[in-house]
């Protein structure tokens, strides 16, 4: 009898942890509302083949594809602004009173730049969600991706055929708006960043300064020269 007793107690602590595994339904979502806007502070996390770094900063988006990211130091001083309007990006480094500036396509592939080459196509309004629990789809630039989503229409994760990522998870519902605590951009150049969102903002005004760079008596260079932050 007493032989029994760890078995009992394994499948017990089984069934348990299969419970505590399963994603609760997200409750008070507004069907066809998303998220047009976002403001949050965050915490970030880049991973190149020549190492990592984190911080803490802020990301302001708009829809469709502009955005200004900060990373601040431990004292509270910019680092790194990164800034997007349409196929153009902009990488300021306040430190040096110098920026880096031009097409997304042109980004280097190193210091995470590549990353946020992929911001665009992260933010992309991906199709609704049909019966299946996964859609292939061909994104505004061309690129054949694939989208998978949860049982309430919700996207997991999105993956295009060269093998760029972007995983979404810990959804939380802000104002009927389902949106993702943390979100993980793996670029097939081997870089990746991890943001995660501290009680974002949805679908509140942005003034239109906070996504412009104030470039006065800053030099601005192409990213060809950019050697490293």
């Amino acid at each position: 009898m007493h032989r029994c007793i760890p078995l009992v107690v394994l499948l017990v602590s089984l069934c348990l942890a299969g419970c505590a595994a399963a994603p609760k339904p997200l409750v008070g979502l507004v069907p066809g509302k998303e998220a047009e806007t976002l403001q949050s502070p965050i915490s970030i996390a880049i991973r190149t083949p020549e190492g990592g770094r984190g911080g803490r900063g802020y990301l302001i988006f708009k829809r469709p594809d502009r955005f200004h990211l900060a990373i601040l130091s431990p004292f509270g001083l910019t680092m790194l602004e990164v800034f997007s309007d349409g196929d153009r990006l902009t990488c300021l480094i306040p430190s040096k009173n110098t920026a880096y500036s031009g097409r997304i396509a042109d980004l280097p592939a190193r210091e995470g730049l590549r990353t946020w080459g992929l911001m665009r196509w992260v933010v992309e309004k991906p199709p609704v969600a049909g019966p299946a629990l996964k859609r292939d789809h061909v994104t505004a630039d061309g690129r054949r991706e694939t989208v998978f989503y949860d049982d309430q229409g919700v996207v997991l994760r999105k993956e295009t055929d060269e093998g760029d990522r972007v995983v979404f998870s810990d959804y939380q519902v802000y104002d009927g708006v389902a949106f993702p605590s943390v979100m993980e951009i793996s670029a097939v150049t081997g870089e990746s960043v991890r943001i995660t969102f501290d009680e974002p903002e949805l679908n509140r005004p942005v003034e239109e300064g906070a996504l412009k760079p104030n470039l006065d008596g800053v030099t601005v260079l192409p990213f060809s020269a950019f050697q490293g932050f």
